[in-house]
């Protein structure tokens, strides 16, 4: 079967339902992981501890499944994530837990599209130095058949800078 865009959107539906799916049933106390109460221990007692930091995982977790604010959201739940598990290493000597959680963050990370993928660029000859372009190959989905089309010549960018030197 070849690989087309819409394999890649359904792999990457799939891994965000799986990585998130984990972090529910952490927020939910359904299984162990990092000690998530360990963060809000020393302002709440421990009954409201568990709910607020479960309900605040449970809702970052549901907010980047739904694409609602998915990159502050992603962000946000790997911060909380990373000092927790990073808070019960050392309380538990639990090195393991810690790498692994620091795995599940940047598969979070990266289902959520937070950085730019490899970007490789490519230097094109032309007939003077002038019209000299950098092309940039990303990883990327192609951009809004809307959206207008970026300028390739050093020349055109060099217009904008005078005008904007002028203005």
């Amino acid at each position: 079967m070849p690989d087309t865009a819409n394999n890649a959107t359904v792999a990457s539906h799939v891994t965000r339902i799986l990585i998130l799916s984990y972090f529910v049933a952490l927020g939910l106390g359904l299984i162990e992981g990092a000690e998530l109460t360990r963060l809000t221990a020393p302002f709440l007692e421990e009954p409201q501890a568990s709910y607020a930091i479960g309900i605040v995982v449970v809702l970052l977790a549901f907010m980047v499944l739904t694409g609602m604010f998915r990159r502050p959201a992603a962000l946000i739940l790997s911060l909380i994530l990373f000092w927790a598990s990073y808070m019960s290493m050392f309380a538990t000597d639990d090195l393991t837990g810690f790498w692994r959680d620091l795995a599940l963050i940047g598969g979070l990370l990266m289902t959520a599209g937070v950085g730019e993928g490899w970007v490789m660029v490519r230097r094109v000859a032309s007939d003077s130095d002038d019209e000299a372009v950098e092309e940039r190959i990303v990883s990327k989905p192609l951009p809004d058949p809307g959206m207008p089309k970026p300028r390739t010549t050093i020349t055109r960018f060099r217009e904008d800078l005078h005008l904007a030197r002028e203005a």
